[in-house]
């Protein structure tokens, strides 16, 4: 297992063809993926809760500038969804051993993955649309008389609901019976191999390590200070998933944004959507680039 910074925030984006296509709603309604060629062949009951939970259902909220009230189950985990790409700036007391966040967020909308791992009292939560900057409030509290993981969607008026967006990724995948993995489930395993424990590592039938070139380069980002150094790849069918080890050399903070990065890539996923600056913790993450040539082929020329 590789070492890197507890795992906070997850970012997905994907550009398929000539036409940009995400895979938000793939990612909620996806199965848990039927896992071959096992490490340590774990129990079920070792694997995390993303790969054994039902799909919740669904609750609406609209925005109206009260802050929403959200109450996290320990050890379960929960969905609150907005139809506007967003990120969200937690309280120092609400770190990688009290609250799991990832983010899976697209230029339409953006939902929020909690588990809290303890329980907690109220705390204020912003969250915020990245290409307006606009503020939404939440009250997140965790309980252990809490189980509810009913999805929540959060409607911004004056936008499109993700609900009602296209989704023709998600359309195909449920209509097709494809044996290889999809980029979620990819992502899923790099990300898993990088922070869970060796008991926990499997990986799914049909996907390959590769060899990579652990050389360090400034050229994966536009306009940003980030040193990218490919730690470990694999192939499955046409595709090739790259885990990086991003480094943010700048002194300020940085928000990953997938659209500055060079290269065409299927998709583009950072553990942390925030680098603090260097030299103070988590200036450091990791991304799980996705491609249909190696990583050092696909940035070419710009290395």
């Amino acid at each position: 297992m590789i070492s890197l910074p507890a795992c906070n925030n997850l970012c997905l984006l994907e550009n398929a063809g000539e036409l940009p296509i995400f895979l938000l709603i793939a990612a909620l309604i996806l199965s848990p993926p039927s896992l071959g060629q096992p490490t340590d062949r774990p129990k079920a009951s070792d694997m995390p809760p993303e790969f054994s939970m039902p799909s919740p259902e669904l609750e609406r909220r609209v925005w109206n500038k009260l802050p929403i009230q959200v109450v996290l189950p320990v050890n379960l985990e929960r969905l609150v969804t907005f139809n506007v790409p967003v990120r969200v700036d937690l309280p120092p007391d609400l770190d990688a051993t009290t609250l799991r966040t990832q983010i899976v967020a697209d230029t339409n909308s953006g939902t929020i993955y909690w588990t809290a791992l303890k329980p907690f009292g109220s705390h204020r939560v912003q969250v915020q649309d990245i290409v307006t900057k606009n503020i939404y409030l939440l009250d997140l509290t965790s309980s252990t008389d809490a189980r509810d993981t009913t999805r929540l969607e959060v409607t911004v008026p004056g936008t499109i609901s993700p609900e009602t967006s296209p989704t023709p990724a998600s359309t195909s995948q449920q209509g097709s019976d494809a044996a290889e993995p999809d980029p979620v489930i990819l992502t899923r395993m790099a990300a898993q191999h990088l922070y869970a424990p060796e008991r926990l590592l499997q990986v799914p039938d049909g996907v390959f390590r590769i060899p990579v070139r652990q050389t360090s380069t400034d050229a994966l980002f536009h306009g940003a200070k980030v040193e990218a150094t490919p730690l470990v790849a694999w192939r499955s069918g046409d595709l090739v998933i790259t885990a990086v080890k991003l480094k943010n050399h700048s002194a300020s903070d940085l928000i990953l944004d997938p659209r500055t990065l060079r290269g065409h890539w299927q998709t583009a996923t950072f553990q942390h959507n925030l680098l603090k600056p260097q030299g103070i913790t988590r200036d450091t993450t990791a991304a799980y680039l996705i491609s249909t040539t190696p990583f050092e082929e696909v940035l070419g020329g710009h290395q």
